[in-house]
């Protein structure tokens, strides 16, 4: 049987250019807006790529099932990536911890019964989940948010910040791929988290011509000197798919050119003396 990718998100910018680097096998790439799918499968098949669509929101588990019921007719579903998501420029605190948290949760739970030997779930999350500290009081929530009263919590918690509230569904994406290691490992699969840096998608090219001065310092202290391109994190992702990656499993892959570590020093250091 063939095999089958699934990329969500997959109709622009990184989830895009992931897709363009299965060329063996059957990809599959959903979103909300079919005419963006038929774009985006017809410049994939331009590319090389046997690339169909199946239109559909992943935050619903009604159209998560049907997209993994239809992959399985197509192969073997051995890739799944997870590039859907919302920015933290969103108003809508809710939405941000439904989408980015809870669909990131449905899809790790569902997509272990569609996988076949060997199966990877990567899960796309933000370098930002790293500048949020472990704390149990919130870690719950975000390990287990289809908990009743999770989502209320982790607003409090965001301090109704839709900024804070995007890092925090970052820090439980890394913690959803934890949480399903040991159940993905008895079964055969993998399963693990990848944090971009900040990747000049249409997204970030608006943000550097909106605010040049913030996005120019951010990009003078990372130590690799530049900006990410959405083919670095493609490369990743299809590395991670791969049986070259058969031991990796449970973690989050952090690429982002180093800016975390700078980010985080700055973070501490403006941190007031006790």
């Amino acid at each position: 049987m063939k095999k089958v990718h699934i990329i969500t998100g997959g109709s622009s910018g990184i989830g895009l250019e992931c897709a363009k680097k299965f060329d063996e096998g059957i990809v599959v790439i959903t979103g909300r807006n079919e005419q963006k799918l038929i774009r985006a499968t017809e410049e994939l098949k331009q590319a090389g790529i046997n690339a169909v669509y199946k239109q559909g929101d992943v935050s619903k588990p009604e159209n998560l099932k049907e997209l993994f019921e239809y992959a399985s007719t197509l192969g073997e579903v051995c890739t799944v990536v997870n590039s859907a998501g919302v920015s933290g420029v969103s108003e809508e605190l809710r939405q941000i911890f439904e989408i980015d948290l809870l669909g990131t949760e449905n899809l790790a739970e569902m997509a272990k019964d569609y996988l076949t030997a060997g199966g990877v779930v990567i899960l796309l999350a933000s370098m930002m989940g790293h500048v949020i500290p472990p704390n149990p009081a919130y870690d719950t929530y975000l390990t287990y948010p289809s908990t009743e009263g999770a989502v209320d919590a982790l607003i409090e918690f965001s301090q109704h910040r839709p900024d804070v509230a995007y890092n925090f569904s970052k820090r439980g994406v890394h913690l959803i791929a934890k949480r399903f290691a040991w159940e993905y490992g008895q079964k055969g699969f993998r399963i693990l988290s990848l944090s971009p840096g900040i990747i000049m998608t249409p997204m970030s090219v608006q943000a550097l011509e909106a605010h040049p001065d913030q996005m120019n310092f951010m990009k003078s202290v990372t130590p690799a000197g530049r900006f990410g391109e959405p083919e670095d994190i493609a490369n990743m992702v299809h590395f991670l798919a791969s049986e070259k990656a058969s031991f990796i499993t449970g973690t989050d892959i952090l690429v982002d050119g180093g800016l975390t570590l700078k980010l985080v020093e700055m973070m501490n250091s403006a941190e007031p003396e006790e």
